[in-house]
């Protein structure tokens, strides 16, 4: 089986006319014809119907279809995959973020790196939480990704880009906020507003209420950090954030906890990652912000 075969099969169930697909790949009609009968005599089976106009799939060409684009998909991502090894920075950083990240931490980060290296293109892909993000390092879908959890949870692969304080979010007014600080025992009859079941914001915060003794009514879950505000803001219910996402904000009260709830935000990496000059370029870099203490948040101390 050749890929030149699966790019003339691909292209064809696509335009669903021979001649169309010669002139499309530059090549001549009998070429094309000729690989698909190859293909089709290797696998021992019919993949186009040719008793009509246009040519459609058999049964067996839809299912072989599936494969066929697999394999064009992989091999253009290979193509771009080794230009991380060529000489320079061109090629792609393939880069994984729980909810909250792109927008509230990596911006400034982005524009710096992507002036010092413009040929480098960042791709930026959200998931649902670090676990998504960790499973899709490994299997290789990302080259590096944003993990997001307790500071006693470490992995020898990775980089710690901060350690940070999360805080209780309320709204103005609210009874709490004449207080310096809230212990978890004064929640036990609010309602919270967290992000999804799988998050460590949401395991850590049910973990802390259940030590205080009661179980936290949680009224909402949501991927979507905008919504949590917003409902904290209008009064709804409470929440507890961490505080980088919490710079500049001024609809609702924030206060430190006691004991305090410490987040953990690391640079993550397969233990089988061969790295390219752009991937040591990468990693060079986010140490340098990092060391520039350019991700810090400010204290928990009121209004913010």
């Amino acid at each position: 089986m050749e890929f030149r075969q699966l790019e003339y099969f691909c292209t064809i169930s696509e335009l669903e006319n021979f001649t169309r697909t010669a002139k499309v790949l530059h090549v001549s009609q009998p070429s094309v014809t000729k690989a698909i009968k190859a293909l089709e005599a290797e696998l021992g089976l019919t993949l186009i119907d040719r008793s009509q106009k246009h040519v459609t799939l058999t049964e067996a060409g839809r299912a072989f279809l599936i494969h066929a684009r697999r394999i064009m998909q992989d091999a253009e991502l290979a193509k771009q995959d080794m230009m991380r090894f060529c000489v320079g920075s061109a090629g792609t950083i393939h880069f994984g973020v729980p909810p909250m990240f792109e927008a509230y931490l990596f911006p400034t980060f982005f524009k710096e790196f992507r002036e010092k290296f413009p040929t480098t293109l960042l791709d930026v892909q959200e998931f649902g939480d670090s676990d998504e993000v960790r499973e899709r390092v490994e299997i290789g879908d990302l080259d590096f990704g944003v993990i997001f959890g307790s500071p006693e949870t470490t992995f020898p692969h990775e980089f710690v880009i901060m350690h940070d304080a999360m805080s209780l979010c309320l709204p103005e007014g609210h009874p709490l906020s004449v207080k310096k600080e809230v212990a978890f025992e004064s929640l036990r009859r609010e309602r919270f507003i967290l992000q999804q079941p799988r998050t460590y914001q949401y395991r850590a915060i049910f973990a802390r209420c259940i030590e205080a003794g009661f179980t936290p009514d949680v009224m909402l879950t949501t991927s979507q950090l905008k919504t949590i505000k917003q409902l904290v803001a209008n009064g709804t219910g409470i929440s507890i954030l961490p505080d980088f996402v919490l710079r500049e904000e001024k609809s609702f009260v924030r206060r430190p906890l006691a004991p305090r709830l410490m987040s953990r935000t690391a640079l993550y990496w397969s233990a089988h990652k061969v790295f390219s000059p752009l991937d040591r370029d990468f990693l060079t870099f986010m140490k340098q912000y990092v060391a520039a203490g350019k991700f810090q948040a400010p204290a928990a101390d009121g209004q913010v």
